[in-house]
């Protein structure tokens, strides 16, 4: 079963210049006609084939995009099968804390997506320990993205991995996700994740980096973390079937050149890694296929 813990939802109406601005400059290196679109038929398409999805909007004032949480949990019933979602608050909002206790209360949505740099702040800003401190207390996974962005909020200082050391070190209980491995920081988001055992990563979006995914798959060999290695997407960015591919293309050419590659084993213990037993994530009940009509009688 492959798993995909990162994919995106959101629609026009949520986004504004400066993100606007930047997402149509990435949009110009992709394959994908529409991504800042997305939906329940365009997103199913994106995500095969993935059997277990995460999925998540984005809040970050600084950036220009603010996808309702209401709006995501709709979309989460509308796909349907084994599809969670992910709430996302802006720590820099003063509400930050009551919305992610309302959406994990009310809207069913099972952890949390930040962003620190697109909101403009730091994880190590008390209003973000804040949100850190009250997802370990209800037992809600973060997916963080801290690395490098396309837009130009916050510092790049403050993004760096490293400062997750803290985190971790202030909510041992807590589980992390790194998306896109941190990158360009690797090395840092795996000795971040070998000293921390709730810390792990993700590989989306550095498929299209294929020297920084293959330093990022040996690294995270030789520190002894590869297990903790996730597969995602950013999906509408890049289709699951297209990373997945990549990941292939990447560990094929490793095995020629790498001084530590990836096995084949080693390949599809990622692409089918249980991700959501390992950040303590329910899977949806997905209700047998009805039978046809004859042969329900015939059973009776």
């Amino acid at each position: 079963m492959i798993t995909d813990v990162h994919t995106h939802f959101w629609t026009r109406e949520h986004q504004r210049s400066p993100w606007t601005d930047g997402l149509g400059r990435v949009s110009k290196t992709l394959a994908s006609d529409e991504i800042d679109l997305v939906t329940v038929e365009s997103y199913r398409r994106g995500v095969a084939p993935a059997e277990r999805t995460i999925v998540f909007g984005l809040q970050a004032q600084a950036s220009g995009i603010m996808v309702p949480n209401d709006a995501v949990a709709a979309f989460v019933r509308e796909v349907g099968g084994q599809t969670v979602g992910f709430m996302s608050v802006d720590p820099t909002r003063h509400d930050a804390v009551d919305e992610v206790e309302r959406c994990h209360a009310e809207l069913g949505l099972v952890g949390i997506k930040m962003g620190p740099i697109y909101q403009g702040t730091s994880p190590l800003h008390p209003m973000t320990m804040r949100v850190f401190k009250t997802a370990e207390r209800l037992g809600l996974p973060v997916m963080i993205h801290q690395g490098a962005i396309f837009a130009n909020a916050g510092r790049l200082p403050d993004a760096n991995p490293l400062l997750l050391d803290d985190v971790a070190c202030t909510f041992p209980d807590l589980r992390i996700v790194v998306a896109h491995m941190g990158h360009p920081w690797i090395y840092e988001t795996v000795v971040v994740m070998r000293r921390h055992p709730n810390v792990f990563a993700d590989t989306s979006a550095i498929a299209s980096r294929p020297t920084v995914l293959a330093n990022a798959f040996s690294a995270a060999k030789e520190y002894g973390v590869l297990s903790k290695v996730l597969f995602g997407s950013d999906s509408p960015m890049v289709a699951a079937a297209s990373a997945a591919a990549a990941l292939e293309r990447v560990v094929a050419r490793m095995r020629q050149i790498a001084h530590t590659p990836i096995t084949d084993e080693e390949l599809q213990g990622i692409l089918h890694r249980p991700s959501f037993d390992l950040l303590g994530i329910e899977a949806p009940a997905v209700p047998p296929p009805s039978l046809p009509t004859e042969l329900t009688r015939t059973a009776c």
